[in-house]
């Protein structure tokens, strides 16, 4: 199989300046830049540069994948908009990372499978950017999602010795699970790409789904309103870095806006997230994917069913009109054609079921030892009958 890696950045909160982009322009030969988006495929060689690196310098997000797997997401964030603690719930090993600097943060999601996909899937980061607003506006279910897809690889190392699970569920005690977000049951198109990229199974998601609660209108802005509980030296700091472009500010200011205006209000009453190990999860799916078994049997006995159904009510139509079918059989079989021949065989062994369903087979030799006669110098139409174990005397 031929090698393939693609690198692919964008940009969200501001484009690229002219020298930003012939800078960008020459990171590589393989590379398809714009002041918005960058493209660099490889069916042999590799990126030299760090693409971290290339993100935190110049981009939003990114998305790297190959066709034996590893893919990786990260997302640029203007430092301090998101949590300094963002993954102090998530033990997600190296699977998922926060670097903070001065400017900016970086949330890396990288995940070196050790097999390729089963098949070839296509993944492009237009698909996925909108995790990033959807994380600036406290939706947690994508940093919940790859903390699942971090446990699914790491439990060989957890899970594997049957004779340290009761010492495994000491240590569980002490382990501190992430909260399961609302709105698992109702994924964005984003997040089920991200699914998708992570190799994640519906089990998984569906057994984390069962705790997980419907997700909640967000109330109305009212900026007009919030932008007054400011102090004035603050909004004159606003207007200076704005007319600087400072990046990613809008979002930074409607974060201050909101907390201003929402400072006052009473605490909403909503149920508490509930935090749901690992161990647990994976008995869920072991339930889901028995019940999901069993329905698959359920409906295989159903179709059996059915499909025997359909037989008997055939066989007994053939069995009340046996005369009928012959004279078609013997119309179809005169045309001297391929695909008649195929027909009229097809019917004559619908014919012969009929005829042991009812113990007549005695009845049917005889009838077809006298039909097959006149058709004996048709190679195409003997061969077919014998392949189908019918006996030309």
């Amino acid at each position: 199989m031929s090698e393939y890696q693609r690198y692919e950045f964008m940009t969200v909160d501001q484009p690229l300046t002219a020298e930003q982009l012939e800078e960008v322009e020459d990171l590589s030969s393989h590379i398809e830049a714009s002041s918005s988006h960058a493209l660099i495929e490889y069916n042999w060689g590799d990126f030299k540069y760090d693409p971290i690196a290339v993100l935190r310098e110049y981009f939003d997000g990114f998305l790297y994948w190959a066709n034996w797997g590893s893919p990786q997401l990260a997302f640029r964030f203007p430092h301090g908009i998101l949590p300094a603690n963002l993954l102090d719930e998530y033990d997600c090993d190296e699977f998922v990372t926060f670097n903070k600097a001065k400017d900016y943060d970086v949330l890396h999601f990288s995940f070196n499978d050790e097999e390729p996909p089963d098949e070839w899937m296509d993944y492009d980061l237009g698909s996925m950017i909108a995790i990033r607003e959807e994380l600036i506006n406290g939706d947690l279910r994508a940093l919940y999602l790859a903390w699942l897809a971090s446990q699914i690889r790491m439990q060989d190392y957890y899970y594997d010795e049957e004779d340290e699970e009761e010492e495994d569920e000491d240590e569980e005690e002490d382990v501190v699970f992430p909260r399961v977000p609302p709105g698992l049951k109702s994924l964005s198109a984003a997040q089920k790409e991200l699914v998708s990229l992570l190799r994640l199974s519906e089990e998984f998601v569906a057994a984390a789904a069962q705790y997980s609660e419907p997700m909640e209108a967000s109330p109305m802005d009212d900026f007009a309103a919030w932008i007054k509980l400011l102090p004035r030296e603050r909004c004159d700091d606003y207007l200076v870095r704005f007319a600087r472009n400072e990046a990613g500010l809008r979002r930074v200011l409607i974060r201050e806006l909101r907390q201003a205006g929402q400072s006052g209000r009473p605490e909403p009453t909503t149920k508490e997230e509930q935090r749901v190990s690992f161990a647990t999860l994976l008995t869920d799916v072991k339930e889901i994917q028995a019940e999901q078994e069993r329905r698959r049997q359920e409906q295989m006995r159903q179709l059996e069913e059915q499909n025997r159904h359909a037989r008997q009510v055939r066989l007994q139509y053939l069995h009340l009109n046996q005369d009928d079918q012959w004279r078609q059989i013997d119309d179809i079989a005169s045309r001297k054609i391929a695909t008649a021949y195929d027909q009229a065989v097809k019917w004559l062994i619908e014919l012969r079921d009929m005829a042991k369903e009812y113990h007549e087979l005695p009845a049917f030799q005889t009838r077809f030892n006298s039909w097959v006669q006149q058709y004996r110098r048709l190679p195409g139409l003997t061969r077919r009958l014998k392949e189908h174990n019918f006996t030309i005397l």
